[in-house]
Parts: structure tokens; C-alpha cells; sequence
């Protein structure tokens, strides 16, 4: 008789769901199964593992609290230390918004370069007086290179369409251009890296108001340590910075709001996303 191999017992089923799973949660993806049970034999019962599903971001009500550089080393994400130029000394280069993108393609300072498929800068209207920052990209983000799609693309756009701003009448960007492996939270370290990144891009656009989609962003641009959840709603002044990363003194009305993914798992919180809306609605005619 031919040896087959070893049967795949309920025993192995179960510890395989448990490391997909602790895979899952470190950020490693698969895009294949990596053992295929073997059949059962006729009239056995069936002891195959369920299908893998998705991991799903579902940010808390509290902002995510970015994980420790040495929790994303041992998770196997490796260092974002940066090497070679600085992302400030890379932004403070660039003098216009094409020369800032050609500056984070040449960045090799931040870890998820080296795992993210495409770097992803902005889309919509260059011109806009309406500049709104995410947090991070997601798969799809990272699949086309460009901010804001899939679902959370489709709601921030029908909500900015509802206070009569179209997709093209906007121009959206994330606080990293790079998406986290497994849309983990970013870590601190990762932030700090690409916030000077983010910064002149705002410098650069220079738009009449700014709309800080999510805790992280928000916290990062404000220097602040408070909740989404208190944040949101109120309007602050965002202080520009020069090439060197130092305030210039001139300030951009800015409005923090929950994130798209938050709405989307929290559908109830849309009522407080329309009354931030109409806030919106009114700095944005107020500018006219």
C-alpha cells in the first residue's frame, strides 16, 4: 500500500485555526490555505477547518492606541528605523506637491514600504478649499495607490456629497502613505517618521479648511493626546509649518471628525458624523 502521509486529525484542524488566527491578528497574510485536508473517508464526518475570512479593522470607540515599536518587532514587523534621508529633510526639499510625491517614493526610512504594494499620495482636486486627512491606507488603498476607497471611500464621499462638496471638489489624503501589514494600528514610531510627510503636504495645498477624518491623524497634526471621541465636533486652529517642521504662525481651521471605518461599524454615530457635517457646511460657505 502506498503511503499517503499523515491524516489531518480534528487535534491538527484545531491548532491550525489557532495559528491562522494568531497570524491573522500579527497583520500576516495568506492568500492560500497553508495545509488542504486531506478527504475524509466516505461516511466519516467532516472535520474540515471553515473557510478563512477576512480580518476587519474595527476601530474602538476610544482612539487605537498605537502599538510599541518593540510589540511590532516581536509581532514580525520589523524596524522603522529610517536610513539614508530624513523624511524632513525629504519634505523640506520638495517646493511643490509633484516633488513631495517624488520624495516619499524615494523615502526608505519607514518599515511599511518594504511591505505595502504602492504608495499611496492623494487623489481629487488640487485647487480645492477642502483638504481631508485619513489615518492609514487599507488593501484596496494599497491594491490602486490612491487615498479613500472601497467602503470607507464610498461613505466619506456620499458625506461630503450630502453637504453639496463632490468627490472632485475635495482632496483627500492619509497621515501614512503606506498601508500597515493586516491594517494593524500604526505604530508611534511609524507616525513620527512620515508626519513630516503629511505636513508639507498641507503646507503645499494650503487649503481653506482642513477635515482630520480619525483619532490618529487628528492627534498627530494637533500634538494632542485627547480622544477621538472628545475631539470631534470642534473646530481648532491647525498651525502650518515651514520646510524646517517649525510653525510659521499662520493657522487652517481645522475640524476632526470620526473616521469612515468607525461609521461603518457604528452606524448609530452617523447622527453625531451629519451634526460635524453641517459644522462643515457652514466654515466651508463662510469661506466662500
Amino acid at each position: 500500500m502506498t503511503d499517503t502521509g499523515p491524516t489531518l486529525t480534528a487535534h491538527d484542524e484545531k491548532a491550525l485555526k489557532a495559528l491562522i488566527a494568531w497570524w491573522e491578528d500579527a497583520g500576516i497574510e495568506m492568500d492560500e490555505p497553508v495545509i488542504t485536508p486531506r478527504p475524509a473517508a466516505a461516511g466519516a464526518p467532516s472535520t474540515s477547518p471553515e473557510p478563512r475570512r477576512e480580518s476587519r479593522r474595527v476601530p474602538p470607540a476610544e482612539p487605537v492606541r498605537a502599538a510599541t515599536p518593540q510589540a511590532a518587532r516581536a509581532a514580525g514587523f520589523g524596524d522603522a528605523v529610517a536610513t539614508g534621508p530624513s523624511a524632513q529633510a525629504l519634505a523640506g526639499d520638495a517646493t511643490t506637491l509633484d516633488a513631495l510625491r517624488s520624495a516619499i517614493d524615494a523615502f526608505e526610512g519607514c518599515a511599511l514600504k518594504r511591505t505595502a504594494r504602492n504608495t499611496v499620495f492623494a487623489r481629487g482636486d488640487r485647487n480645492a478649499r477642502l483638504m481631508v486627512v485619513g489615518e492609514a491606507p487599507g488593501r484596496e488603498e494599497d491594491d490602486r495607490g490612491e487615498p479613500f476607497l472601497g467602503p470607507t471611500g464610498r461613505l466619506i464621499d456620499r458625506m461630503l456629497a450630502a453637504i453639496g462638496v463632490e468627490p472632485d471638489q475635495a482632496y483627500l489624503t492619509h497621515v501614512l502613505n503606506w498601508r500597515p501589514p493586516g491594517n494593524r494600528a500604526p505604530t508611534q514610531e511609524e507616525v513620527a517618521l512620515c508626519l513630516p510627510f503629511v505636513e508639507r503636504h498641507i503646507a503645499l495645498k494650503k487649503p481653506d479648511v482642513l477635515l482630520l477624518a480619525g483619532g490618529l491623524g487628528a492627534q498627530a497634526l494637533l500634538r494632542s493626546d485627547t480622544a477621538i471621541t472628545r475631539l470631534r465636533g470642534r473646530w481648532v486652529d491647525y498651525a502650518l509649518r515651514d520646510a524646517a517642521g517649525q510653525p510659521t504662525g499662520t493657522t487652517i481651521p481645522a475640524l476632526p471628525i470620526f473616521p469612515p471605518s468607525y461609521l461603518i461599524a457604528r452606524p448609530s454615530e452617523k447622527r453625531l458624523a451629519w451634526q460635524d457635517l453641517q459644522t462643515l457646511a457652514e466654515r466651508l460657505a463662510g469661506h466662500r
